[in-house]
């Protein structure tokens, strides 16, 4: 579920004062259409990201590949039967000719952290106070996914999620005799959404892009709306990758890769002046009404992962990535029937 989620700004404040992933199969396709499908297959051991979303982040499943030839000693893995032998479109052919191929169906849980800048945009404040300015905010969201897939064809995996986010927003308010009042407001989000991943591999290497869409209205902790709108994000993916056998211990996978997130949303609140009478008198009033608009400094940042799947119904991901002033750490486990 990338996701990344945003938070609202100000509810609570405090004045400050101034400043500031078997042998190898190879067979021979000798139909045209189904060869150049099994070509974009990938490793079976292979996970993505979504998504945590941020938004809200996701973990891909597995795949197939051609030829899977992973660094090491090719792993001795168990045969599990599909649940179906529809799925994926143009599976039971690949399976006929020697394809190994990921379990249809699988339901997974990720959890992620996020700490981000936020750029404050198109501010708007009733009664238009001169010099009164709005900080870029520090973001910090915890979300946890529940996620269902289906690979549709042996190349294309998609999912849908549900999600649901924890943040906190530490902005603040510069008023024009450069004092600040600081600002923290906790809020939850409840997040759904839907997505696809596209992969392609040959042997021991990989590669996967995977893009997501999710909304979801922002809520404060006492159960008001914070935001106007639900909050649309969407994120895309790329990674590419190694994949190795750990013998007796299944099958990993190394990646990097790079994220992409565009999320914006429009939130309002209001700040009591009435214990800081020289910023009421400033502004001409004992509160400040304000909307604004808030969204990720930076669109990308670079992702370090790695996947372990101990069989092939199990699969066990973490993920880091940062660049600049975004942090991100990811954790899923997913099985597959």
């Amino acid at each position: 579920y990338i996701t990344f989620d945003h938070g609202s700004l100000f509810n609570v404040h405090e004045y400050s004062g101034p400043g500031s992933e078997g042998d190898s199969m190879v067979r021979r396709v000798n139909a045209i259409t189904t060869g150049a499908v099994l070509a974009l297959v990938l490793a079976w051991s292979v996970p993505s990201v979504r998504a945590q979303s941020v938004a809200v982040s996701s973990v891909a499943p597995p795949s197939a590949i051609k030829d899977f030839t992973p660094v090491g000693q090719p792993p001795d893995t168990e045969e599990v039967p599909p649940l179906v032998d529809w799925l994926p479109i143009w599976g039971r052919e690949a399976r006929e000719k020697g394809f190994d191929l990921p379990l249809p169906f699988g339901v997974g849980l990720t959890y992620t952290y996020i700490n981000q800048d936020m750029v404050v945009s198109d501010v708007k404040i009733e009664g238009k106070p001169l010099g009164v300015t709005l900080r870029d905010a520090e973001t910090i969201t915890d979300t946890g996914v529940f996620r269902a897939d289906a690979w549709l064809f042996p190349f294309l995996n998609i999912y849908a999620l549900v999600g649901q986010t924890s943040g906190v927003t530490r902005p603040a308010v510069v008023f024009p005799n450069g004092e600040v009042v600081k600002s923290e407001v906790r809020y939850d989000r409840f997040s759904y959404g839907a997505g696809a991943t596209l992969a392609a591999g040959y042997k021991a290497w990989f590669a996967t892009v995977d893009a997501n869409w999710t909304t979801g209205p922002l809520v404060s902790e006492d159960g008001g709306q914070i935001s106007d709108e639900p909050i649309q994000s969407i994120t895309a993916t790329p990674r590419t990758g190694l994949l190795f056998n750990t013998e007796k211990g299944g099958v990993g996978a190394l990646w990097i890769g790079a994220m992409y997130i565009t999320a914006t949303s429009e939130i309002h609140d209001v700040i009591d002046l009435s214990e800081h009478p020289v910023l009421a008198r400033l502004v001409g009033s004992d509160s400040l009404n304000f909307s604004a608009r808030v969204s990720p400094r930076e669109k990308w940042n670079y992702l370090l992962g790695g996947n372990w799947q101990p069989d092939k119904r199990w699969s066990l991901t973490a993920e880091v990535g940062g660049l600049a002033d975004r942090i991100q750490f990811i954790a899923s486990v997913m099985w597959r029937f």
